[in-house]
């Protein structure tokens, strides 16, 4: 969905003679700032090849986007812990572990890999952090957040002063609003989190 055409109009009604180009940079602003807050934009990638040799693997995410939050990872079928970038070698064996450097597109294993993972290569379930210049959100996101895009950018306009459309008053309801937006989607995110899969073995039987 091309949100920012389509808020685009309810915002003009509220912020009369605000100019668009402001309006769609406040649009973009408020989607960025949803996701960052709610992390409600939760992802699991496809399974990315790791060649032997090479510690750094990028991820098989959407256009425009970037990992925010690491929520689990696998790599040839086993768990991968989290560890700090500092904890990453150059020692050449199996990797245990994974490190994300700030937000990127990007995971380092904490160990060169010695041999390649193709069909069973790297898994992550992550939250993703939407770049300014997405224009398209998935449809399902759209219908579940608009409102609290539109309300983020709305309170980000009518904040303003000196301009013709401010409205302070407006701003604050619409700022709380846009607050309450986001702490339900967090709270819908994490009670649909995609869990680990794990092999559980009872009495040495699998």
């Amino acid at each position: 969905m091309m949100y920012v055409e389509e808020l685009l109009p309810e915002v003009m009604i509220e912020a009369q003679g605000c100019p668009e180009p402001l309006i769609e940079r406040q649009l973009r602003t408020s989607m960025v700032d949803f996701y960052r807050e709610s992390k409600s934009w939760r992802y699991t990638t496809e399974a990315a090849s790791v060649t032997a040799g090479d510690p750094v693997v990028e991820l098989d995410l959407p256009s425009d986007t970037t990992v925010l939050r690491v929520y689990w990872a696998k790599l040839g079928g086993a768990d991968l812990r989290a560890v700090s970038p500092r904890a990453v070698t150059d020692r050449i064996g199996l990797p245990r572990g994974y490190a994300v450097d700030g937000i990127s597109r990007v995971m380092t294993l904490d160990v060169t890999p010695e041999r390649g993972f193709i069909r069973d290569g790297l898994v992550a379930n992550v939250a993703l952090l939407p770049l300014h210049s997405l224009g398209d959100l998935p449809d399902e996101l759209f219908g579940q957040h608009r409102d609290g895009i539109l309300y983020g950018a709305l309170a980000k306009l009518l904040v303003m002063g000196n301009v013709p459309w401010s409205n302070p008053n407006a701003a604050a309801n619409y700022q709380a609003m846009a607050n309450a937006h986001r702490q339900a989607a967090m709270r819908q995110a994490d009670s649909q989190q995609a869990p680990v899969t794990r092999v559980v073995k009872y009495g040495g039987i699998q």
